[in-house]
């Protein structure tokens, strides 16, 4: 429960805490209804190229500011998380994927956005284009899946381990 919520969302009213559903939510008593505290959900993208190697972005931006990660973001309103990933991983590498599979979910807590985030990841069978870094990456590249450089977030890890589990 995020203790620093103290007005309600809906009408500004104060907000108190409330024993419901086997838990102490958030509680509005002007609305009569509890204040739901959901995880934000964001898509990641592990892409392989034809000789196996990983799709890496170096990001320019905090959380992660000058380390490696998969290309991802937020799921944004209006599109579901595999358009999230596929979206993201246009915008930071100017790569078009295509074939998505779902890899997994991973819960995690973030001290830098102050919430719980739900990670998915995709792994896309194919892609076109050319490698441009844009958005939040500086920089763009395929690894050796076993030479990869340490990675910003240990979802990401999981995910590529995952990914590499599955293919074999």
């Amino acid at each position: 429960m995020d203790e620093r919520k103290r007005f309600c969302p809906w009408c500004g009213g104060l907000l108190t805490t409330k024993a419901g559903e086997g838990r102490s939510r958030l509680y509005c008593g002007a609305e009569r209804r509890f204040l739901y505290e959901n995880p934000v959900p964001a898509s990641t993208a592990v892409l392989f190229d034809g000789g196996g190697r990983i799709l890496l972005v170096l990001r320019n931006r905090e959380p992660g500011a000058g380390q490696w990660a998969l290309p991802g973001g937020f799921v944004e309103n209006g599109e579901s998380p595999v358009e999230a990933a596929k979206r993201e991983l246009e915008e930071e590498t100017g790569l078009r994927a295509s074939g998505p599979r779902l890899i997994d979910v991973i819960y995690q807590e973030s001290a830098f956005y102050g919430t719980s985030l739900l990670i998915i990841g995709y792994r896309f069978e194919g892609f076109e284009g050319e490698i441009v870094p844009g958005d939040d990456a500086s920089d763009a590249r395929f690894f050796p899946a076993g030479g990869l450089p340490p990675l910003a977030f240990e979802s990401h890890k999981a995910l590529v381990e995952k990914a590499l589990r599955d293919k074999g």
